[in-house]
């Protein structure tokens, strides 16, 4: 409601202008698609600024959006019949909103997906989308800044892994994030290559070859992000400077988390179960690696090529059928100061500062010989692989190079902070 003096009229009507030139313009900038009207049409008249919105029905594509606005969903599906990129956004600061984007082309030569974000769209908000019948969900191509939230997408499940594109696939893009969204049925659920300073936090990621895949990529944080039902888990390969922290990998059937010639990495506070491999380094150096839960996986870690100068502590490797998988030609040597937790660890700790007085050594000869024999598998247990076991400790000539835990821990570093925690609490009261 307006309030203006009785006794002032060309104030008063000054005003009565002011408002109504105002409320036009607030119309102005809020179209309603009409299903008569061709989307693309729609976009073309609208101004930059404006709000397109997408009542129920159905919408044909493609559509490209060459300005920047804000293209909302209120019951809108758009529909790619299966030809082609169904949305190209190709301005900056667009947004995409509430929609149902479906049935993208086939070519991956061609990227044909739901969403194409070109190197034009800086600050692009893809967010709360539903993607269904994807080849690619959505691609971001050397994007500044944009922003891919709460979306659901769907790949063409129906089709070999070979033939599918990647849920969110992002290439040289910086200052990315990628937040809550939920993907199945794909190739790779997020793909992420030479992207720097970006964020991927909160996603789930389930029914892929590799829920989470970075390549060539530098500065990035994956956080709390969920990988489930997957071939591999999270996969992180020439890339350098990640921090890898607070992530869920488990039901995976060949590795939880990859690791192939990836160098200053922080992996932290991670939790690796019920997978092939809980861990997998490959040809990996100079990582920080702590506080992680390695459970009840086929393998706790696996470990080859290289994989030296890791800092490798705190971790708990808990019910793992075989904890360490370990071939190279030299031994590997961890903790050196505090070294990690081992539930198979027998050991005593006379001085009960929760450290084992020995070390923990890995059984190398069984992995060597797993590693040149796969058949030996079916003597595993077996009282003569037992005795070879136990003889290769006493005779040298059959002693092979394995990992060695120099300070392994008494308890898991949770219980171990209690466990200090309740000491500081009893030194406190007297």
């Amino acid at each position: 409601m307006l309030y203006f003096c009785s006794q002032s009229p060309v104030a008063a009507l000054t005003l009565i202008v002011i408002a109504s030139w105002s409320t036009s313009l607030l119309s102005a900038v809020s179209h309603v698609a009409q299903q008569n009207t061709p989307l693309q049409t729609s976009i073309d008249m609208a101004s930059e600024g404006d709000t397109v919105t997408l009542g129920p029905g159905t919408w044909q594509g493609p559509l490209i959006i060459n300005k920047s606005l804000t293209l909302r969903g209120e019951g809108g599906v758009i529909d790619g019949n299966g030809e082609g990129r169904v949305v190209v956004i190709d301005a900056p600061d667009v947004a995409i909103e509430g929609l149902t984007i479906k049935n993208s082309g086939d070519d991956l030569r061609k990227s044909e997906g739901c969403i194409y974000a070109t190197n034009n769209a800086a600050r692009a908000i893809i967010k709360n989308n539903r993607l269904v019948n994807c080849t690619f969900g959505i691609w971001l191509n050397r994007v500044d800044g944009a922003q891919v939230i709460a979306n659901r997408i769907f790949g063409k499940s129906e089709k070999p892994q070979s033939r599918r594109g990647n849920g969110i696939h992002l290439h040289d893009g910086i200052n990315l994030l990628i937040k809550d969204n939920h993907i199945s049925g794909a190739r790779d659920g997020i793909y992420i290559s030479v992207t720097e300073e970006s964020l991927i936090e909160a996603n789930l990621t389930e029914q892929l070859r590799y829920g989470i895949h970075y390549m060539y990529s530098e500065n990035n944080r994956l956080k709390d992000n969920i990988s489930r039902n997957n071939i591999n888990g999270f996969a992180i390969m020439q890339s350098h400077y990640l921090i890898i922290e607070g992530n869920q990998a488990y039901s995976n059937k060949n590795h939880g988390l990859l690791f192939r010639d990836a160098q200053y990495c922080i992996i932290k506070n991670n939790d690796l179960h019920d997978n092939g491999d809980g861990l997998f380094l490959f040809a990996s150096y100079d990582n920080e690696i702590f506080s992680n839960k390695i459970a009840n996986n086929k393998i706790g870690a696996k470990i080859w090529a290289g994989s030296i100068r890791n800092n490798v502590f705190d971790n708990q490797f808990i019910g793992n059928k075989q904890q360490i998988f370990y071939v190279s030609t030299q031994d590997l040597h961890w903790g050196k100061q505090r070294g990690n937790y081992w539930s198979d660890y027998i050991g005593w700790d006379q001085n009960s500062d929760l450290i084992g007085d020995k070390p923990y050594r890995v059984d190398s000869f069984t992995s060597n010989l797993l590693f040149r024999y796969p058949s030996a598998v079916l003597l595993l247990r077996s009282p003569s692989l037992e005795l070879l076991a136990q003889l290769q400790q006493k005779m040298p000539v059959m002693k092979t190079p394995t990992l060695i835990d120099h300070a392994p821990l008494m308890k898991p570093i949770i219980d171990r902070i209690n466990h200090q925690a309740s000491i500081g609490e009893t030194h406190e009261l007297h």
